[in-house]
């Protein structure tokens, strides 16, 4: 096919950047994807670039980070009972504190992990909706 007609789109700047984004994704020229959307008709297989993502392993850190979260929301409440005990009187401050640091360190893992699945989304092309990346 030979493409000798030109033809001018006016799009806002922030319309422009969304598509040279997604032209770079797939390795093709913006005015290919207009003309695959007005046309209705796939890109060569032969200029997507397939991004091999074990999904298992993302699944995995979806899972690990679900129970992350659980026992973040144990040690929370233990810390809890732990400061009132404190106030009780109870020589308590030495645990607090190792609690404290724990739950600290799960915040920061649950932070890690979730940088990772959402790492893994963003090479494959794939846009979460609001929420979504939570799910297990």
């Amino acid at each position: 096919m030979t493409l000798s007609v030109r033809f001018t789109v006016r799009m806002t700047e922030e319309e422009k950047v969304i598509l040279d984004e997604k032209a770079s994704q797939l390795n093709v020229k913006a005015s290919e994807i207009v003309r695959c959307a007005t046309f209705q008709y796939d890109l060569p297989p032969s200029k997507v670039q397939v991004v091999n993502v074990d999904w298992d392993l993302y699944h995995l850190l979806g899972e690990v980070k679900y129970e992350l979260n659980k026992i973040g929301t144990n040690i929370n409440q233990l810390a809890h009972d732990a400061n009132l005990s404190l106030m009780m009187g109870s020589p308590m401050q030495l645990q607090l504190e190792e609690l404290n640091e724990i739950s600290r360190r799960i915040d920061q893992s649950i932070g890690s992990i979730s940088e990772l699945r959402t790492l893994i989304t963003e090479s494959t092309g794939i846009k979460l909706k609001l929420g979504e990346e939570d799910d297990r």
